[in-house]
């Protein structure tokens, strides 16, 4: 596994993302503003560390946000908040119910898998919530298997029987994507780029890294002959075409799985991608 430090693009700053709606609304003229915006999302993407690679992989993506279920059998209570983040440079971070922990893991093949050096915080909490943390904890720590399951949910296996139910949440990007009223986000690498599109409104478009921010009206789309959606849209200094096919797409650097494959050439320069439907 390769290793690589700090956040990526999918976590940038909601702000950074946003701008570019909020100047429309507001009126972008101005070169300073422009400007302003430009070097707050260089600077977002120069401490996501968009470049950092990881290698590919054919097994089914375990990257994301998790929250347990159940734990050996029993089912979590709904206010134990437990929770389970697996980043692609193969951390392990999370909430046991009452502390934070961190630790790292490492995978081999599609389902081995072993979880090292977990540590957490010290705080105390009521009894049986602190009687749970450690039996999680203790389950994770003697984890030897992991099956990505279709319900989107994760199982993890130890040696002797004990298994960890969790169920996938929804990244945080994602989440406040949504809540902003965008249809459609899709990331993508080399260079790094965010694209969101709100229907019947606009397409914000940050390139290269975040030098390039554009935006531009939301087309109505297009529906190929093979079922890829297309949104094709301009303005006097800009031609963006997104292309949308639904099917399962892993980002190859930070393993992420989402549910559509993206295609967008901005200027006659094509660029792949992927992404998720919020609606």
């Amino acid at each position: 596994m390769t290793h690589c430090e700090g956040l990526r693009l999918h976590d940038m700053p909601v702000a950074m993302i946003d701008s570019p709606g909020a100047f429309m609304r507001r009126s972008i003229g101005t070169r300073r503003q422009r400007a302003a915006w430009v070097l707050g999302a260089a600077v977002a993407l120069t401490l996501s560390g968009a470049g950092c690679a990881s290698k590919p992989s054919s097994w089914p993506s375990i990257v994301g946000l998790w929250s347990v279920q159940q734990i050996t059998g029993k089912p979590v209570p709904k206010d134990a908040r437990m929770t389970l983040s697996l980043y692609g440079d193969g951390r392990a971070v999370g909430r046991g119910g009452c502390n934070n922990y961190t630790g790292n893991y490492t995978r081999d093949g599609a389902t081995a898998i072993s979880f090292e050096r977990i540590a957490s915080t010290k705080m105390a909490c009521a009894q049986e919530v602190m009687d749970l943390e450690r039996a999680y904890l203790a389950a994770l720590g003697a984890v030897t298997r992991v099956y990505r399951q279709p319900d989107n949910t994760l199982l993890l296996s130890t040696g002797h029987g004990a298994e960890i139910l969790l169920q996938r949440e929804e990244s945080a990007s994602l989440q406040d994507a949504r809540a902003r009223g965008i249809n459609f986000r899709a990331v993508g690498q080399d260079p790094a780029w965010v694209v969101e599109m709100k229907l019947d409104d606009h397409i914000t478009a940050v390139l290269d890294y975040g030098a390039t921010p554009l935006l531009l009206p939301t087309p109505k789309g297009q529906t190929n002959a093979d079922g890829a959606q297309v949104y094709d849209t301009s303005t006097d200094t800009d031609h963006l075409v997104l292309t949308i096919r639904t099917r399962p797409c892993i980002d190859a650097k930070s393993g992420e799985s989402h549910s559509s494959a993206v295609e967008l050439v901005v200027n006659d320069k094509p660029l792949q991608g992927c992404g998720d439907w919020l609606y």
